[in-house]
């Protein structure tokens, strides 16, 4: 020791005697087995982990050390603490450490007294951290591309440079609230714990060509560009779900057999109830621009089109409702009306079983569309029927217009003009949507029959309770659902080219975009999960051997840090797994608010005075 204390520069006789004090206080305090802690019945625990107690004062340590500081004043933030869990964080970080200092005790590993000694002249602090919460790590040094498990804590007087114990002691009062006994009986189980994360992630290893694989993996780029046939918009404009068409597809028993089976599967909660009201509500406050009340109208008008063109009112109300309570049900507000606002009320009590309103209900809410449920088997068969044929045509135009888009993609068409071909002729002979009306006020409620397309809609009053504002009639050229052409931003193998995508869908976008030549397209569209989506190769940059050689030693030590810290993770998720019926945990100590949980540790004040 005193060799290791002369190269340090203590050469005179004056500096040796204070070294050699020195070190007999330690041999005095810091004796082996000092203040050994098996829980006792007594004792104040965070946590006992197979029989050891973690002490408070060693949790309120380690929140200490991870505290989070105040961006501009540098100051803790109690707040930013509460918000992370920080209380949770420490007595997870505590709790792998006993596992660990168990597995090392198991395997024969120790820590001497000199390793202790050694670590505290250099100025160290060890501290465990959850393994599975890497944020927390950019605070603690880095070497090699692995996080260090110690921060420095600076136990050197700040004239001589030397180590100094009047600072040692002031510093781990200060930063850690232990006094040295504690702290030093502490260090030696955060030390051993380091070795048995050295011992778990030491085999790991990674090969020159597993590196280069995953460099080119992360390295490599695409852009793509997409064109989205939606469900919707096909059905829309490419499917006439009329009872002529719906009544002769029905003529064939397996769709019958389909019909029959889906009413059967349906749950009571989904089907009609007698005298139910349901609504789609779309926000619009009163005071809104008239910008802002077509936008909200013309979404609605969208709403009533869908359900006009084939789709169940429940499931447009689940998708687009405003009204969030009534939308989980299918839009279903009850068979009462008396406590709704008098425009709703009026157009809800005038309406027939099946009858939806033929045009927005306005209220301070917003716009509503209102249908009364009709539970006959007949009417539920009927639009049963009418929606899964609506979904199957739908299905087929969708797919078809896919395929034509993709087809004109490989002939060298642009994506617009791929697009545009296609639709034109095909849209010919599409619906447009007429004009959609918005009851301002109604003192005399609609009292006529039928408003169409395969449903019974009440009409409109004709009179001056209608004030003629309504949404834009919607062609197929203009409608926010129309397939357009969209360009990705540049992803890597691990990225996410089209959000939303099934990961089938995804793995198959990945594969091609790193394979196929630029401008080349996906052998066939890819069915999604509301629709069918072609996909073309805009550009492509494949990572090479020599950019893998310039940035290669520096890319291994950071893809082996990251497979040693996998491994780790792995490793103390097993024991925790393991030892979960001996772990008890005291769960005042991690609740972020309200209760003594300190166990007596003195606060930051409290040490100042000290």
């Amino acid at each position: 020791m005193l060799d290791l204390f002369r190269k340090r520069g203590l050469t005179s006789f004056i500096y040796g005697f204070i070294i050699i004090a020195t070190i007999a206080v330690f041999v005095i305090q810091f004796r082996p087995n000092a203040g050994a802690k098996a829980a006792s019945l007594n004792q104040a625990c965070v946590a006992t982990v197979r029989g050891w107690c973690i002490d408070p004062k060693d949790h309120k340590a380690v929140v200490r050390v991870l505290m989070p500081r105040d961006r501009e004043s540098g100051a803790p933030s109690q707040a930013r603490a509460r918000a992370m869990g920080l209380n949770k964080i420490a007595a997870d970080a505590l709790i792998e450490r006993e596992l660990l200092v168990g597995e090392a005790e198991r395997l024969g590993l120790r820590v001497s007294e000199q390793e202790i000694t050694d670590s505290i002249f250099d100025g160290l602090i060890y501290l465990s951290v959850p393994s599975d919460r890497p944020e927390l790590f950019p605070q603690f040094p880095v070497q090699n591309g692995r996080v260090l498990p110690q921060i420095y804590g600076g136990f050197r007087d700040p004239k001589t440079k030397q180590f100094d114990m009047k600072t040692y002691e002031r510093q781990i009062r200060s930063v850690m609230g232990r006094s040295p006994t504690e702290f030093r009986e502490e260090q030696g189980r955060e030390i051993l714990a380091a070795k048995m994360r050295d011992l778990v992630r030491a085999p790991i290893r990674v090969s020159e060509e597993d590196a280069f694989d995953s460099y080119t993996r992360e390295k490599s780029s695409a852009t793509v560009g997409s064109v989205d046939v939606k469900l919707g918009f096909a059905t829309k404009y490419a499917v006439a779900a009329t009872p002529a068409a719906v009544d002769e597809w029905m003529k064939d028993k397996v769709n019958a057999d389909l019909v029959d089976a889906t009413i059967k599967g349906m749950k009571d909660d989904e089907k009609p109830k007698a005298g139910h009201i349901r609504h789609i509500l779309i926000k619009a406050d009163p005071d809104a621009s008239e910008s802002e009340k077509s936008t909200a109208l013309n979404k609605i008008a969208d709403a009533v089109r869908r359900v006009k063109a084939g789709e169940l009112f429940a499931d447009v109300a689940h998708e687009v409702s405003a009204d969030h309570g009534s939308a989980a049900q299918g839009g279903d507000v009850g068979d009462k009306t008396d406590g709704f606002v008098a425009p709703f009320k009026n157009a809800a009590d005038a309406l027939k079983p099946g009858e939806m309103t033929p045009a927005a209900i306005e209220t301070q809410f917003g716009y509503h569309v209102i249908l009364r449920d009709d539970p006959s088997p007949e009417a539920l068969k009927k639009n049963v029927a009418r929606s899964i044929y609506a979904k199957t045509k739908g299905l087929e135009a969708a797919k078809q217009i896919a395929t034509q888009v993709d087809a004109a993609l490989k002939a060298g068409k642009t994506g617009d003009e791929a697009i545009k071909g296609v639709l034109e002729p095909m849209m010919k002979k599409a619906p447009t949507w007429p004009a959609f009306d918005v009851v301002l006020e109604s003192k005399t409620p609609p009292t006529a029959a039928d408003a169409g397309a395969g449903d019974a809609t009440a009409p409109a009053a004709k009179n001056a309770d209608v004030k003629k504002l309504s949404a834009r009639a919607v062609t197929w050229d203009d409608d926010p659902s129309k397939p357009r052409f969209e360009t990705s931003s540049s992803f890597n193998r691990g990225g996410d080219p089209i959000p939303g995508l099934s990961n089938d869908a995804m793995q198959k976008v990945l594969a091609f975009a790193f394979s196929a030549k630029e401008g080349d397209v996906l052998a066939e569209p890819i069915r999604t999960d509301d629709g069918f989506l072609v996909v073309q190769l805009k550009n492509g940059k494949t990572a090479t051997r020599d950019e893998f050689v310039k940035d290669r030693d520096v890319y291994m030590q950071t893809l082996l840090a990251a497979k040693q810290a996998e491994a780790l993770s792995t490793y103390v998720k097993r024991l925790r797994e393991e030892a979960k019926a001996q772990i008890k945990v005291d769960d005042t100590y991690i609740q972020e608010s309200g209760s003594k949980r300190d166990g007596g540790a003195p606060s930051p004040e409290e040490l100042e005075e000290e």
